[in-house]
């Protein structure tokens, strides 16, 4: 009979343990807010709600680089940092949303500096998401920016970049600001 006790009892305490591990991250979270790092920022892109932009034709939107790095396509352990800046421009405004030309900038991958010549992207009518591609020295390049919105004074993004140079391919993730 004791035995059956100390079971039941048991059973009881370990749910009463497993029931105060799911509690305690809701009561923190409940608690004051808490400065985003920039390793947060990235972690929790996916749970930001998309913001209503306006954007006019002939404004001008810059992407500058805060954090980032790269790898090479096939090859992960072949990786580094990576920075870059991208200045964009609004030439058509639609019900679906943007058309944009990409008018300048520059990357730096692998120790070398790619010089952004040329381009072209759409940017949804939330300004969620941008994709495009563009001409950058000698390489072409593909890219995907998402708006992960305002913190504090500064909108920020996630830059992803698939940038093609001769026989070399290297992918790249920047942490970006985003001027408009």
């Amino acid at each position: 009979m004791n035995t059956k006790k100390i079971a039941v009892a048991s059973t009881i305490g370990a749910f009463a343990v497993v029931a105060l591990l799911f509690a305690y991250p809701a009561m923190a979270a409940a608690g004051a807010p808490q400065n985003l790092s920039r390793q947060q920022l990235l972690q929790n892109s996916a749970h930001m709600p998309s913001q209503q932009i306006q954007l006019s034709v002939g404004q001008t939107i810059t992407l500058t680089s805060v954090a980032g790095g790269y790898w090479v396509v096939g090859d992960r352990a072949s990786n580094g940092t990576a920075t870059g800046a991208m200045t964009l421009q609004v030439t058509g405004a639609l019900t679906g949303g943007y058309i944009i030309a990409v008018t300048g900038g520059s990357l730096s991958i692998n120790g070398t500096t790619y010089a952004i010549s040329s381009g072209s992207a759409e940017l949804g009518s939330h300004g969620a998401f941008m994709v495009g591609q563009g001409q950058a020295g000698s390489g072409q390049f593909l890219f995907l920016d998402r708006n992960l919105g305002k913190f504090g004074s500064t909108n920020y993004g996630v830059l992803r970049v698939d940038l093609k140079d001769g026989a070399s391919e290297f992918a790249a993730r920047l942490l970006v600001t985003i001027t408009a």
